[in-house]
């Protein structure tokens, strides 16, 4: 297989980009959305410009300021939670210069006086230092470093709306992350003469001239950033050897996408999303054995402008829908494997190379059928839980432009068919772990592992006989029945009134149960039935009885009869007695 990038990892974004670039004619991309900037707001102390130099200077300040910390790796001082509005002097809201204690700057809020010179934070000849979640804004420039600062890093900051957010010169080992540098009068980021370094995962948009310039700087690396919407170039380098630029977004600039140029060699530029500027996506200029693949240029005037460069490979790129694909001023470039959106010939062979070379000057000798990125799984596979007793299934779906094929591990329990996983069989309770992947024509992978668990938390199933209604003195037997099942053993007892009057602990999938309801004073009872199953799952039936005393003048009515006829004959005696006395 041919040698491409593995550098940075495959957005979603990137997908979108993908899917629309295998669409012919052209779809315009009308908008890609920034990244949002961070709004840094603090209930901060108010302080005044704090300023260092030297180890001694800054043990005494943390002294008399209650600085935490001791200057060690493990115990850095520690400048956090202040408000500092710079006035037109000093230069600096934070100055630290010249020492080597390990110190942090944090969640502070520096406001400058839109004046030269001015410094949000400036730091020379130190090291060992952290900028983490400030915002700068207001200076003639939000972040200085020089003069051989080193081993630093600069993480979550806010560092827009000055005349330059980043100015880094002569310093180096450094990491500049998650920060956003935009709306800045001139550059976001600028570095120069300051090598191993890393800038990852920043916003620089909407700047006056460039997102980052990066020069003479070497052994960097350029990840994961969005450089968009800058009044020149979204990234620019010069004069700068062995670096990786990948995973950035670079779209609507006011000229080039992405800029290498004076003699810039052995760089590394893939993966890099290219839409849409207004002259070039990526414009060569003086690079030598510099690897250019899988990049995404779509809809910029030139899709690659060459120029005075020599011995670069060019492989595995996307050009795709500009007015020009390609513009070669006689640049000694080798192109192979390359995806043309105005390739017009065939494939024979099904193997994903055209079988006639793309030419324009030079040519590209195996031009690529389709766009050159991996399977990308639709949704990302994770875990899946399923009813104990229900068919499962899971859809597995990729997208790919190219040819390819997927793959699922456990054909005991599970067949794959179109991209979903379906079980063989009622799985029992239990972990399935299951592996997928998918690969396409020129080799690209995506791999899965997930679970699928097979859970009961079904109650058992009960019938409910209806609530019944009886006098005291009925003879007729009365029976309560119910009948209890569930796909897990079960165990089951009945209540009356809260009191148990039976139950059983032995298991099984299915219960009769009965009960005569039988001498018993009148009053309303309460049968209750419980069943649970083994893995706690309960369910419960009632039903009413209600026993109905006999009415009372039913119940002495014979009395009363007796009564009546004693009182009667009494009368009749009496009546009788007096006759015989007259």
């Amino acid at each position: 297989m041919f040698s491409k990038c593995k550098i940075g990892r495959y957005s979603s974004s990137l997908i979108l980009i993908i899917l629309i670039v295998n669409i012919v004619p052209v779809v315009l991309i009308e908008e890609v959305t920034p990244l949002k900037e961070v709004q840094i707001t603090h209930a901060n102390e108010l302080h005044g410009a704090i300023t260092i130099d030297g180890d001694d200077d800054f043990s005494t300040t943390a002294s008399t300021e209650g600085w935490s910390g001791d200057g060690s790796l493990e115990s850095p001082y520690i400048i956090e939670n202040y408000d500092i509005t710079l006035g037109v002097t000093p230069e600096a809201s934070i100055r630290i210069v010249n020492t080597r204690s390990n110190f942090t700057i944090r969640g502070c809020r520096l406001v400058g006086p839109a004046a030269t010179p001015s410094y949000g934070i400036y730091l020379e000849n130190s090291t060992n230092g952290k900028i983490i979640n400030n915002m700068i804004t207001n200076f003639a420039t939000g972040l200085n470093v020089s003069s051989g600062s080193v081993n630093l890093a600069v993480t979550g900051n806010n560092i827009s709306y000055n005349s330059y957010g980043t100015w880094w010169g002569d310093s180096g080992n450094f990491t500049f992350t998650q920060n956003h540098c935009s709306h800045n009068f001139f550059t976001g980021v600028y570095i120069s003469n300051s090598n191993n370094g890393t800038i990852s995962g920043i916003s620089c948009i909407g700047n006056g001239n460039y997102g980052i310039l990066w020069e003479n700087s070497d052994y960097f690396a350029i990840t994961e950033n969005n450089c968009s919407e800058n009044s020149y170039t979204g990234i620019y380098i010069s004069s700068s050897d062995n670096g990786t630029i990948s995973g950035n977004t670079c779209s609507g600039n006011g000229d080039n996408g992405l800029q290498l140029t004076m003699n810039s060699r052995y760089n590394v530029v893939c993966e890099n999303i290219i839409i849409g500027n207004s002259n070039i996506g990526i414009r060569l200029q003086g690079g030598d054995w510099s690897i250019f693949e899988n990049n995404t240029s779509k809809e910029n005037h030139y899709g690659i402008w060459t120029t005075a460069t020599s011995n670069s490979p060019i492989h595995w790129n996307i050009f795709a829908n500009n007015t020009d694909n390609i513009q070669d001023d006689g640049a000694n470039l080798y192109w192979d494997y390359n995806y043309w959106s105005d390739y017009t010939g065939s494939d024979a062979n099904s193997d994903g190379f055209g079988d006639t070379p793309y030419g324009f000057g030079y040519a590209d000798y195996y031009p690529l059928m389709f766009p050159p990125f991996p399977v990308e799984w639709i949704e990302p596979l994770s875990n899946q839980q399923t009813e104990f007793g229900s068919d499962f299934s899971y859809s597995i779906a990729v997208y790919c432009p190219a040819p390819y094929d997927v793959w699922m591990n456990d054909s005991t329990n599970f067949f794959l068919d179109n991209e979903i996983i379906t079980s063989r069989t009622t799985l029992p309770i239990g972990d399935y772990p299951v592996a997928a992947n998918a690969i396409n024509i020129y080799g690209y992978r995506t791999d899965a592992v997930f679970t699928v668990m097979v859970r009961d938390t079904t109650p058992p199933m009960i019938t409910h006989p209806d609530d019944i209604s009886f006098r005291v003195d009925d003879k007729t037997s009365h029976e309560l029945e119910w009948t209890a099942s569930d796909l897990s053993p079960l165990s089951y007892a009945i209540l009356r009134n809260g009191s148990e009057l039976t139950s059983s602990s032995t298991t099984s999938l299915a219960w009769y149960l009965s009960i005569f309801v039988e001498n018993l004073p009148a009053g309303v009872y309460n049968y209750t039935v419980v069943a649970i199953d083994t893995f706690g799952n309960l369910a419960t039936d009632e039903v009413l009885v209600t026993i109905l005393a006999v009415p009372f003048m039913e119940t002495m009515l014979p009395w009363v009869i007796v009564g009546v006829a004693g009182v009667s004959a009494v009368i009749l005696l009496v009546i009788i007695f007096r006759k015989r006395r007259k």
